[in-house]
């Protein structure tokens, strides 16, 4: 496995949970992206963010915000993707640090949920241009605050992303668990758990991680 998977594995469903909670505190809106001001507005709130790069329909890539040749992006909002440029050199995670990746192999979506969680933010969001799309990351306890994940949100969310990225589904589900301090139980093909919500989540998966029922229904990926 490649290590941007391993992390994917390990991050995927934890940042999926802070995407939840901007979706529950924003709902339908109309958005507003401030570069001098370094804040994006969604109607009445507004929330601090840091640039984190480009998809380019054009070339086909992503471009980190730290190798942007232009000065639209002040200094000041591309630390985040610095930090990442030197946390993905130290794991030897060179997707990170160079400037540059073709999309086919790694894009915004898989880069804004590691990074989420690297950088401790609240959320990422995508906003969506003429040409191609800006990945950026939102700080704010107020997001934070939103509800976690009940057992229909969680069940949603996990298996979007099992549908949409190539990962081993066990350590998904129990990457998320085990992180949250939920206390999974584990049994030879089983992982069942009591959530925040006191709900009870329960999962089966073949011997290679691939999941095969999610709370007593087939799995159809």
């Amino acid at each position: 496995m490649n290590k941007l998977n391993a992390y994917l594995e390990k991050y995927g469903l934890l940042s999926l949970e802070k995407q939840d909670k901007l979706a529950f505190l924003i709902g339908e809106h109309i958005q507003q992206l401030d570069l001098d001001e370094g804040k994006i507005r969604f109607d009445s709130l507004e929330f601090p963010f840091q640039v984190l790069g480009t998809e380019s329909d054009n070339t086909v890539t992503w471009l980190w915000a730290w190798a942007e040749d232009q000065e639209e992006i002040p200094v000041n909002l591309i630390a985040a993707s610095l930090e990442l440029r030197n946390w993905g050199s130290s794991a030897g995670i060179p997707e990170f640090s160079i400037s540059s990746v073709d999309l086919n192999k790694a894009d915004g979506f898989l880069f804004s949920l590691i990074a989420s969680e690297v950088c401790k933010a609240s959320c990422y969001y995508r906003d969506v241009y003429d040409g191609g799309s800006l990945f950026v990351l939102l700080f704010d306890r107020m997001i934070d605050n939103q509800p976690s994940f009940d057992l229909d949100r969680l069940s949603k969310q996990f298996m979007y992303l099992i549908s949409r990225c190539d990962l081993n589904h066990r350590n998904v589900l129990l990457s998320y668990l085990t992180i949250k301090g939920l206390s999974p139980k584990e049994g030879v093909s089983r992982i069942a758990c009591l959530l925040e919500s006191g709900e009870l989540l329960s999962a089966e998966f073949d011997a290679t991680g691939r999941l095969q029922t999610l709370n007593g229904e087939a799995a159809e990926l």
